[in-house]
């Protein structure tokens, strides 16, 4: 119904002085946001220059440059994340239902909640870091079994009939090479990939994210200037920065604590988001000509007002849905880099798992089978749970079906 005198259009009504008022008073998220980060840098700088051992000593937390990027992004992950999610409970129950009756995208939730609890929780309490044993080693999985006598000097841990070991619960998953655990193996390799994904994927949010939405807000020379960065960015992609990288800088593994941890999250983090920023870069040019964005700015909003309150909420599903094609990506390149050497980031990674299955050995790979097969099981369910989340999550956060 058109608007009239006596029954004037709502946003005629709206008090942008007030409005802007509220820019000078943060509010509480704010508040929240810049505690949090004012308290992290007085840890940091604890943990730096006053007692660097001391810090978690509780848990026994060694803190390496990367899990104080991870403690950044869990802040910047609830603040963005968790916090909106739970503003907004009802709207956030509804899309969980939706999301969850799809089969994939249920299994995916599922699958990826384990991942995660297991990676946080299960290395340091549910398994007993054990040093290797190498009278156990080549021990097969519960429920299967190898000859006893393929391996000089082999102890079997479980029973033996016919001549064949038969796997133990000592051993769920077997041991390898050197006699390790492979589950003690796996749920640290899914640690590692975790922390990694988790740090890489809000850098690539972040820049992503900021890149995109000025480029395609304000248009122009600045987007000129910055999608050709994005181009000439993307003819140098990042796992070949990274390769230029381990050989000039990481071959001297001794002089690099955290195994080249910390310039993988870098490289990966501020050069590989190119993708994800013309992506949102699309969404907002789209979105800035629409009428409840020329009804703001009609209404006196500036464009700080317009991008904070209409365009970043209404890009947020595009971003996750991106961030679940990346993540796996950053999950398999760190294993792949892991297995060929380039680095050693974490000596329990998947690509350490993998390389000892496949290493050469008097024992062919058949009557080793299970070494590589649960690293391998534990990459390919990574992967696909992240494509079939992304699936879903593209359908539920469409965001042309729901606009702020």
């Amino acid at each position: 119904m058109p608007s009239t005198d006596a029954d004037s259009a709502r946003f005629t009504r709206v008090d942008w002085a007030q409005r802007t008022g509220r820019l000078t008073r943060p509010g509480v998220r704010t508040v929240g946001l810049v505690v949090a980060l004012a308290g992290l840098v007085a840890l940091f700088a604890y943990d730096y220059l006053v007692g660097p051992d001391d810090l978690f000593v509780v848990i026994g937390w060694n803190l390496t440059r990367v899990d104080w990027l991870l403690l950044l992004a869990v802040v910047l992950l609830v603040r963005y994340g968790a916090v909106p999610a739970l503003a907004n409970r009802e709207r956030t129950a509804r899309h969980l239902r939706t999301l969850l009756a799809r089969p994939g995208a249920a299994f995916a939730v599922l699958f990826l909640g384990t991942f995660t609890v297991t990676s946080i929780v299960g290395p340091d309490t549910l398994f007993a870091l054990e040093y290797p044993r190498l009278r156990h080693r080549f021990q097969p999985p519960v429920y299967a079994s190898v000859p006893a006598d393929v391996v000089y000097n082999y102890e079997c841990v479980g029973r033996v009939a016919d001549g064949r070991c038969h796997g133990s619960w000592k051993y769920p998953l077997g041991t390898n090479l050197y006699g390790e655990n492979l589950l003690e193996q796996v749920a640290h390799g899914m640690r590692v990939a975790l922390k990694l994904g988790v740090v890489v994927g809000t850098l690539m949010a972040v820049m992503a994210t900021l890149v995109g939405t000025v480029a395609g807000y304000f248009g122009g020379r600045i987007d000129e200037v910055l999608m050709r960065y994005v181009d000439v960015q993307q003819t140098l992609p990042a796992i070949v920065v990274y390769l230029m990288v381990a050989t000039l800088y990481l071959g001297n593994i001794e002089g690099v604590s955290d195994g080249g941890a910390f310039a993988f999250v870098l490289v990966f983090g501020l050069l590989d988001w190119g993708g994800m920023a013309r992506l949102v870069r699309s969404d907002v040019l789209e979105r800035r000509s629409a009428g409840y964005v020329r009804a703001a700015r009609a209404a006196g909003a500036s464009d700080l007002q317009v991008i904070r309150r209409h365009i970043l909420p209404n890009s947020v599903p595009t971003v996750v849905t991106a961030l679940t094609r990346r993540i796996p990506l950053v999950v398999l390149a760190q294993v792949a880099l892991a297995y060929l050497e380039l680095n050693r980031i974490n000596s329990r990674s998947l690509g350490r798992l993998l390389r000892v299955g496949l290493d050469s050995s008097n024992v062919v790979w058949h009557q080793q089978w299970w070494v590589t097969t649960a690293g391998v099981l534990a990459l390919v369910l990574t992967v696909v749970s992240f494509n079939l989340l992304g699936d879903g999550l593209r359908d539920v956060l469409d965001p042309r079906e729901e606009v702020e």
